[in-house]
């Protein structure tokens, strides 16, 4: 028996369009599944003003104050006497944000300026105080 030996010119390739194709299935998988921050864990009334001024899109350090006078900075619970070493450490890992304080338009005076004042002692530079616009 005879063997026909064929001439090998071509190059061997590799298909890359199937794997181009599961690259995009799995990033499409993972934009629609993937789940965005949403503020609306603490619900929030926060007071109007007319002189509301859009805030900057940039990243601050977030205080949040219920109408209880319960807080939470960046998201995570923190009672009044834990206040200013939570935001002690986060203006260490963060130096160069501010914090924004959203606080309830029905929490009392003595929780902003509470907060207010933990802020001034972990050396927080610019604070802002989050208000929705009273404009109709």
């Amino acid at each position: 028996m005879k063997f026909v030996r064929r001439a090998t010119d071509q190059e061997p390739s590799v298909n890359l369009t199937p794997l181009i194709d599961v690259v995009f299935l799995l990033l499409i998988f993972f934009m629609v599944s993937s789940r965005f921050v949403d503020e609306t864990d603490l619900r929030l009334e926060l007071p109007a003003a007319a002189s509301a001024q859009p805030m900057a899109s940039t990243e601050a350090v977030i205080v949040d104050i219920d109408a209880d006078g319960a807080y939470r900075v960046d998201g995570r619970s923190t009672g009044a006497n834990e206040l200013v070493a939570s935001l002690a450490s986060l203006r260490a890992q963060y130096p160069d944000r501010a914090l924004r304080v959203r606080a309830d338009g029905a929490a009392s005076h003595a929780a902003v300026v509470q907060a207010m004042d933990a802020a001034s002692q972990a050396a927080f530079e610019r604070v802002e105080i989050a208000t929705r616009s009273d404009k109709r």
